[in-house]
Formats: C-alpha cells, sequence, structure tokens
C-alpha cells in the first residue's frame, strides 16, 4: 500500500514538474520572441528609405485595393517579413488621425466651445492627455493582443510574431481609412452621420479581412474547425477588450 502511494507521490511529482518545465520553457521562448521582435522593428526603422519604402508602399496599395485577399495571404506566408515597412506605415498613420482627430476635439471643446477658455483647457489638460495617451495606445494593444492570440493558434510556428502583426495590422487598413474619412468632421459636425455610417462599414470590412488574416496565418483548410477557432480567438479578444475598458482603453 505503502509502495503504491509512494509510487504515486512520485508520478505526481514527476508531472508538476514536467508542466513547471513547459511554463518556463514558454515563457523563455515568449521573452525571446518579444526581444527579437523589438530588435526586428528597432532595425527596419533605422534602415528606413522614404523615398524608396514610399514607392515600395504605393506598389502595394495599389495590389491591396485590387485583391486585398491575395495581398494579406501573401503577407501571412511572407518568411522575411518583407511587409513589416508597410505594416508600420499604416499604423503610423493610423495613430497620427488618431491623435489629430482627438486633440481637434478636445480643442473644440475646451478652447472654442460655448464655456471655452485657456484657463477651462488648462485645468483639465491633464485629463485630456492622458485621453490621448489612452486612445494611441489601444489601436497598439489591440493588434498584440489579436496578433499573440493567432501566434499561439496557428499551426505554423516558424512564423515569426512580426509576420504575423504585420498582418493583423494589414487587415486593419478599412479601419485606418475611416480613421482618416473621420478628421473631415474637423471642418463641419455635420457630416458626423456620414461618417459615423463609414466606419462601421469600415469595420465590417476590416473584419472579414481580419477573418481571412488569421486564417492564411494559421494554416487551417477545414472551414468548419477554422470558424470555430477564429469565433474563440475573438472572444478572448473581446474579454481582454471588456478588461481594458476598465482602464479606459477601448481596443
Amino acid at each position: 500500500m505503502d509502495e503504491n502511494q509512494n509510487e504515486t507521490s512520485e508520478n505526481n511529482t514527476s508531472q508538476v514538474d514536467e508542466k513547471t518545465s513547459n511554463l518556463n520553457n514558454s515563457a523563455e521562448d515568449l521573452k525571446k520572441e518579444t526581444k527579437q521582435t523589438v530588435e526586428q522593428v528597432k532595425e527596419t526603422i533605422k534602415n528606413t528609405d522614404l523615398k524608396k519604402d514610399a514607392k515600395a508602399a504605393k506598389g502595394f496599395f495599389s495590389s491591396f485595393f485590387k485583391n486585398p485577399l491575395s495581398e494579406i495571404e501573401k503577407c501571412a506566408s511572407d518568411k522575411k517579413s518583407s511587409f513589416l515597412k508597410v505594416a508600420i506605415i499604416i499604423l503610423l498613420v493610423w495613430l497620427v488621425a488618431i491623435f489629430i482627430s482627438r486633440a481637434a476635439s478636445i480643442a473644440s471643446r475646451y478652447l472654442f466651445g460655448t464655456y471655452g477658455s485657456f484657463s477651462y483647457f488648462f485645468k483639465n489638460l491633464f485629463s485630456n492627455i492622458m485621453t490621448i495617451i489612452k486612445e494611441l495606445i489601444a489601436p497598439v494593444v489591440g493588434i498584440a493582443v489579436l496578433s499573440g492570440l493567432s501566434y499561439g493558434f496557428s499551426k505554423n510556428k516558424n512564423k515569426s510574431f512580426v509576420g504575423t502583426a504585420s498582418t493583423i495590422v494589414i487587415s486593419y487598413i478599412p479601419t485606418v481609412i475611416a480613421s482618416i474619412v473621420n478628421l473631415l468632421v474637423i471642418f463641419g459636425s455635420g457630416i458626423t452621420k456620414i461618417t459615423n455610417y463609414f466606419s462601421s462599414f469600415c469595420g465590417v470590412l476590416s473584419t472579414i479581412l481580419l477573418y481571412f488574416a488569421i486564417k492564411y496565418l494559421s494554416r487551417e483548410s477545414e472551414d468548419k474547425y477554422y470558424f470555430w477557432k477564429f469565433a474563440l480567438i475573438i472572444g478572448i479578444f473581446y474579454v481582454v477588450k471588456f478588461v481594458f475598458s476598465y482602464l479606459g482603453i477601448y481596443l
């Protein structure tokens, strides 16, 4: 009886040690991947040639609007992170559009509104800066979470996190376009209704592109299996989205 108990205890200890080892290995892999991602992005920015990269980006966008799914598939299957610069450009344009939109909204309310004044503006300066920071963080966090989930559920573990993130960013091009169009509100609030509907339309397009982006990344050929995998990924994303909403960050 004692021998059986000792054997069971040893087996349980062995299983715990194995799980702990796997967790440590996963943590090390994640740390290594994060470091490589940061270094790759820094190196890409450092070697940026504006004239050359602008020409390449122009060619990409031309191809994208002709056949978006084909370009997303190319990005998902690319092993050299060739689309990283394009993804960085898209993300930067998105962040600039958000910044201009929020800054204009704050100026309109706190400086030029009915009760606007410099004293009112400076009184609320800190909260306004925090609002802008949170709005700029939101897309980055959203992309990172979706990329992490897609990378985790992918069958293709040879795909780098940078490549995965680039594909996810590219799927958000319609949303980025909507953010740019929303800047028209600066010239008149009467256009808000049109821009809101356009944003909703672009949101649907981005969701469709995201569906195929994650499918190409995961290399899942069976739709009946992939649909539920996508539903699980988006479900987890919305749980994370709910948690971040308590921090005032709306992904």
